[in-house]
């Protein structure tokens, strides 16, 4: 609790003064730096501003004199880039690498309290890991290359270990630029090769692996898939052999391996996503709970179908959501059914390709799918789910009176739940005859409007995009 913290640091300095009978009770660089350790601690966007202020305090009263055991120290500054990389306030990536600089210039000048640690390096990487920022991982390898400058000019608590390395593949991984898989990739086999001449400080971890794995799939590459697994089975064979009994797969290996192949878009991608969940069924049923698969193997593996080109694709999404439910049943909390699973169905259904019994029987799983969203206790459909129903009925249904019949009911259950979002509108636009949509929604199907322009009761429950309907669907869990 910062505040309260704060609150008791004014405190000390009011008892400080000369005439109270507390006079003594002088905070002192300890006193400071808890605090900022605090506000790094309490993740507010306006952490590094606070944080530095009160450095800024410290020296003040430093070098006037006025507090000479408030001179700030490595903890100190080292809370300061915490509390900026805590923050994700846009800059504070910057600022966080430009407290590391001041940092090596006073350790530079002898300053006998400020010693750079790979500690604070690691904040300050970690702060552009989360940034976002286009040149956040080349910014992040600047960084860890001079930390091992620093410690090569003598400077032992600046020697890198796995926590720093783990950063920058982070960095790397949350890149864009198209070699960025391939220095994590390098990062990785230079920890393996410093661990085999006997560094126990860079050892591999699972962490390590898996964010390589990652990496991978979100590539792009067209080999990304096959290269993600091959990573898979390089970490059972060192753990199963005690080679590196750190880099045991975990749930997430495998998901992400899952994921590049739904990513990939090979030709088998499904039926390789799908053999990866029923390896880890397996061994789970052997006796590793590590690898049970959770809710989002499955929604991945449905997702893996949904953009195939098999035959039967609706059928087969549909089938590992009933397998999803029924382990659920059985008492496996980790694959509780969620929307995204529902809604992965829905869009294996809308892009079925195959005859006409095909297509009906996808606009059958899609409508029973929709039933039972709405009569289960896994959530409430959102405007996800209604409009990749809409694409549902675009794709599949034929061009007539009972396919309009059945948007419009859509389109009401929709505006009741107030989920029309822009992908409804969408659509609507590609399902619907313009007279028809001119009359559903009181405007031209040529016309642009924004959802401030409907009725707000129509759009009120909408979340845009992932991050929010991510949090949505974790509050709702959270509260089940």
């Amino acid at each position: 609790r910062p505040d309260l913290a704060n609150a008791l640091l004014t405190r000390m300095e009011e008892l400080d003064s000369p005439t109270s009978i507390f006079h003594g009770i002088r905070p002192d660089v300890r006193s400071y730096t808890k605090v900022m350790n605090a506000i790094a601690r309490s993740g507010r966007p306006d952490a590094g501003h606070t944080a530095k202020k009160m450095l800024d305090s410290m020296e003040n009263l430093y070098f006037s004199g006025l507090n000479v055991k408030a001179k700030p120290n490595s903890f100190t500054y080292t809370a300061l880039i915490e509390a900026y990389s805590n923050s994700g306030a846009p800059g504070s990536a910057k600022r966080a690498a430009d407290i590391c600089q001041l940092m090596i210039q006073k350790w530079q000048n002898n300053d006998p309290d400020v010693r750079p640690t790979s500690r604070n390096f690691n904040a300050a990487i970690n702060a552009y890991a989360k940034s976002g920022e286009y040149d956040a991982a080349q910014q992040a390898e600047r960084l860890f290359e001079q930390m091992i400058q620093v410690f090569e000019a003598g400077n032992d608590e600046c020697k890198p270990n796995t926590f720093n390395y783990n950063s920058v593949i982070n960095a790397l991984a949350n890149s864009e630029h198209e070699d960025s898989v391939h220095r994590a990739r390098e990062l990785l086999e230079r920890m393996e090769t410093k661990y085999k001449a006997g560094d126990e400080a860079v050892k591999p971890t699972t962490v390590s692996y898996n964010t390589v794995i990652d990496a991978y799939a979100k590539s792009g590459l067209e080999d990304a898939a096959e290269k993600a697994e091959d990573i898979l089975r390089h970490m059972e064979e060192i753990y199963e052999s005690g080679e590196n009994t750190d880099a045991k797969p975990n749930v997430r290996s495998f998901n992400s391996v899952i994921n590049a192949y739904a990513k990939s878009g090979r030709e088998d991608a499904a039926v390789k996503a799908e053999s990866v969940l029923i390896q880890m069924e397996e061994l789970c049923k052997a006796g590793d709970d590590g690898v049970r698969p959770d809710t989002h193997s499955f929604s991945t593996v449905i997702n893996a179908w949904a953009r195939s080109k098999n035959s039967g694709k609706a059928e087969r999404a549909q089938n590992l959501f009933r397998e999803m439910k029924r382990l659920y049943e059985a008492g496996n909390e980790s694959v509780r059914p969620n929307v995204v699973a529902y809604n992965a169905v829905l869009n294996a259904c809308a892009f079925t390709n195959g005859d006409v019994t095909e297509s009906n029987r996808a606009v059958e799983i899609g409508h029973l799918i929709l039933r039972d969203l709405e009569q289960s206790p896994f959530g409430k459909p959102d405007q996800i789910t209604y409009g990749t129903f809409l694409k549902v009925c675009t794709h599949q249904m034929a061009d007539c009176d009972a396919r309009d019949k059945v948007v419009e009911v859509l389109f009401k259950k929709c505006c009741k739940d107030g989920q029309v979002g822009i992908m409804v509108i969408q659509q609507l636009k590609q399902v619907l005859k313009s007279d028809h949509y001119l009359r559903l929604i009181g405007r031209s199907r040529e016309e642009h409007i924004s959802l401030e322009e409907l009725p707000r009761n129509w759009w009120c429950n909408v979340v845009e995009g992932k991050r929010q309907r991510r949090k949505r669907r974790f509050d709702e869990e959270a509260g089940k």
